[in-house]
């Protein structure tokens, strides 16, 4: 896809105190949105080749629209590898143990937590070192900044609406799925493919698994997914409530899709 760019033509009015930045690190690329309060004051989307994936991240972050102090920071760490403890069995001591028998992850690697805030689990997830040292170095002056997974923003909207709902979110290669069914988290967990079938049969798996009903079931989706594509497409001639996630009203308009953990980001504050 074509990368985005957008900074709008008052963003220099107000202090950047005044703003909520969150930034996101994919596999295939970086993406960031400033907000104060709902309105979006600028906002970035880029794809990258994985060769060069480490130089044009180190690139993405010394731009200048980072140099300011925000009042909030939040890296947003997006990739497939995570797995949820709930609150009362949590020991942070065991933190390495959860994650060797959860999911793989290597020495350059560090295994972080994010605990929510709407549902009793603590979310564990990796980090690239170098990612890690490169953001801290970048937003040394920063006096809040965060790190989350990419489910986050899912499991706080899950929690809080308590309404039973499927949601998936879409990257270029792995997709995440969430079932929330009153408050509670019955299903979070992510798969990896390569084509439309593979799709298809990693999601009808889980709904099977899970014994939802496909005619009634809503299907909340969003990412890398939009109306026209064939993945939507074989998904809605299997789920008959399926639906990507639309925008609410803001002062821009803007793919919301793409940017809806960055637009949610502040439900994980």
């Amino acid at each position: 896809m074509q990368d985005l760019h957008f900074v709008s033509e008052d963003y220099t009015k107000r202090k950047p105190k005044d703003y909520r930045l969150s930034i996101s690190i994919r596999r295939d690329g970086f993406s960031f949105l400033i907000v104060h309060k709902d309105d979006v004051k600028a906002f970035s989307y880029i794809t990258v080749d994985d060769e060069t994936r480490e130089e044009q991240l180190q690139k993405f972050l010394n731009q200048d629209i980072f140099k300011e102090t925000f009042g909030a920071v939040t890296i947003i760490i997006v990739q497939p590898n995570l797995t949820l403890v709930p609150k009362k069995l949590y020991d942070d001591s065991m933190l390495e143990q959860y994650a060797e028998l959860n999911f793989p992850h290597s020495e350059t690697e560090s295994v972080i937590t994010y605990e929510t805030m709407n549902s009793d689990c603590v979310v564990l997830f990796p980090i690239e070192k170098s990612v890690w040292s490169l953001c801290r170095l970048v937003f040394k002056n920063q006096e809040m900044v965060s790190y989350v997974p990419h489910v986050a923003p899912l499991l706080e909207i899950g929690a809080k609406n308590r309404k039973e709902k499927l949601y998936i979110s879409v990257e270029s290669n792995f997709f995440t799925a969430l079932y929330v069914k009153h408050k509670d988290i019955r299903f979070c967990n992510s798969f990896e493919f390569k084509n439309v079938n593979d799709f298809m049969f990693y999601l009808m798996n889980i709904v099977e698994q899970l014994k939802l009903d496909p005619v009634e079931i809503p299907v909340e989706i969003f990412g890398k997914m939009s109306e026209n594509s064939s993945y939507f497409s074989a998904i809605r001639l299997f789920i008959k409530n399926a639906s990507v996630a639309s925008s609410p009203k803001t002062n821009v308009a803007f793919p919301y899709s793409l940017f809806y953990n960055h637009c949610n980001i502040a439900l994980c504050e």
